[in-house]
């Protein structure tokens, strides 16, 4: 009987083993999850969209250097209605000076778009970095939301 018991353990070990490998190789080939890459000027960078009020959405964004920066933020803004490419709203950092900070590690701010009630929308959010003559621009695609009616 005990002769037997080490066999049959044996064998279920062995079975546990041989059909545990194509799961862990289906796992290690899986791709991760993307996520934003730093680089030598930006180190970390996020935006979202939501509706908080009748007909509008707001964008919020965020920008984290690897140090303090000469100017940080982001560089545009572009909303999007969800099944459509042509902008139905935009801010660029060249007309629209709250949107890059000087002289920090960290900038972030928030937009408010007029858009049509009900009606999905997502943002394209062009997130910046310079200093000493050198500078990084990373693009962060928002989820969608809905227009409050």
């Amino acid at each position: 009987m005990n002769k037997r018991f080490i066999h049959v353990t044996v064998l279920i070990l062995v079975l546990m083993t041989v059909f545990s490998i194509p799961a862990a190789a289906a796992t290690a080939s899986a791709p991760a999850p993307t996520q934003p890459q730093s680089d030598a000027y930006i180190a970390g960078y996020y935006a979202s969209i939501g509706s908080y009020s009748k007909g509008t959405v707001t964008v919020d964004f965020s920008t984290t250097g690897t140090s303090p920066m000469d100017s940080i933020g982001a560089t545009s803004i572009v909303v999007y209605k969800w099944n459509s490419t042509q902008p139905v709203g935009s801010l660029s950092s060249s007309y629209t000076a709250s949107m890059l900070g000087h002289y920090r590690v960290l900038y972030g701010n928030s937009y408010t778009f007029t858009v049509t009630p009900g009606e999905k929308y997502y943002a394209a959010v062009k997130c910046y970095a310079a200093k000493d003559g050198g500078s990084s621009t990373r693009e962060y695609i928002t989820g969608y939301a809905t227009a409050k009616k």
